[in-house]
């Protein structure tokens, strides 16, 4: 797998972790039990396929120091720095065409930087599957099979199957679908044909480049002129990228791309991957007592029951009778709030952030 790079996508804000999660300090780079970032870990699960060289990180300017910081073998011109977000496509555009400079042969394997997957080796096993396939010129993405009828996530329907290796199969995805509700979630997962989208990726820089220029031309040009202007200038930005990308069209690569994609293969997979969406998708990361509660910090109850508690502080928290309720105590923010209504701290963080 010698041109095997690895994409990380480190540009996500977070809000539905706020206030651990805040636009500075976004969730990308808040620690997992295991001590490491969750970036780092992104990072590390890959590590053992590519060389240094071929590790990069689009994230945006605010963020790229705190990136190098937390991935120090990634060379510094190899943090590509966004002056602001423009969703999945525009970045992928950007690290496609600059890969491709560097070797036109390349294959790229596309990450969030703000997931959890605990079985690595799975991971590993369905890299080497899609890396293959996408020598072959298809486009990959490795869907985790549902294990519950989720409707925070998006899915894809895979039709017949056309290969497989190294313990896994690939099929010919069917279609996209948008987040669905409870009674469709339900339906897709008994269907059997339906795996999450979790946006992981891998595809040769030629294939993908090429789809660009066929469904989005003009994002297409305009990250090319981008590109070879930063070839030019030699410098993290230039002139071409501060007045060009602002321009470009937000648009994620679901959309822009692969809903349209003749060529995209499914690799279903049991990864246990968590997208640490929201306050109980955290809270699961810790280890949970008899009645259910998992706590970081300084915590103790009194009959509570499937509650998390998040202490950041000095302070003692004590709860009673409590049931399915998040506590997170920070230095100067409280946030209290019942499993059910997980979803709102998004709506609270954008409140408090306009205020400010």
């Amino acid at each position: 797998m010698k041109h095997l790079n690895a994409v990380i996508l480190a540009g996500g804000s977070g809000t539905r972790l706020w206030p651990l999660s805040t636009p500075s300090f976004p969730k990308q780079f808040l620690p997992l039990p295991s001590g490491q970032s969750m970036i780092q870990e992104t990072l590390a699960r890959v590590a053992p396929l590519i060389t240094t060289e071929q590790s990069w990180v689009v994230t945006g300017r605010s963020m790229a120091d705190l990136a190098q910081e937390h991935l120090p073998t990634v060379p510094a011109a190899h943090i590509l720095r966004e002056p602001m977000g423009r969703n999945s496509a525009p970045a992928i555009a950007w690290a496609a065409a600059t890969i491709a400079r560097q070797d036109p042969d390349a294959v790229m394997a596309i990450f969030s930087a703000d997931a959890v997957i605990e079985n690595v080796e799975g991971l590993r096993q369905t890299l080497k599957l899609g890396y293959e396939m996408a020598e072959q010129g298809k486009l990959v993405t490795i869907g985790i099979k549902p294990t519950h009828p989720e409707t925070g996530y998006g899915y894809i329907r895979f039709a017949a199957q056309v290969s497989e290796g190294y313990g896994y199969q690939a099929y010919q995805a069917e279609r996209f679908v948008e987040k669905p509700d409870l009674a469709t979630a339900q339906g897709y997962v008994q269907d059997g044909h339906y795996v999450w989208n979790a946006g992981i990726f891998i595809w040769s820089v030629k294939a993908i480049l090429s789809e660009f220029h066929r469904h989005l031309p003009e994002l297409a040009i305009a990250i090319e002129q981008i590109v070879d202007s930063l070839t030019q200038t030699q410098s993290p930005a230039s002139d071409t990228l501060n007045t060009q990308w602002p321009l470009l069209q937000s648009i994620s690569i679901d959309y822009g791309i692969l809903e349209k994609a003749q060529n995209l293969i499914v690799i279903p997979a049991d990864l246990e991957w968590n997208d640490v969406g929201n306050w109980e998708q955290y809270g699961a990361l810790y280890p949970a007592d008899d009645q259910g509660v998992r706590a970081f910090g300084s915590h103790s109850g009194l009959g509570s029951q499937n509650v998390i508690v998040y202490n950041n502080t000095e302070r003692r928290i004590f709860t009673i009778g409590l049931q399915d309720v998040i506590v997170v105590e920070m230095d100067d923010t409280t946030v209290i709030c019942h499993k059910s209504h997980v979803q709102r701290v998004k709506e609270l963080a954008e409140k408090q952030h306009k205020k400010n």
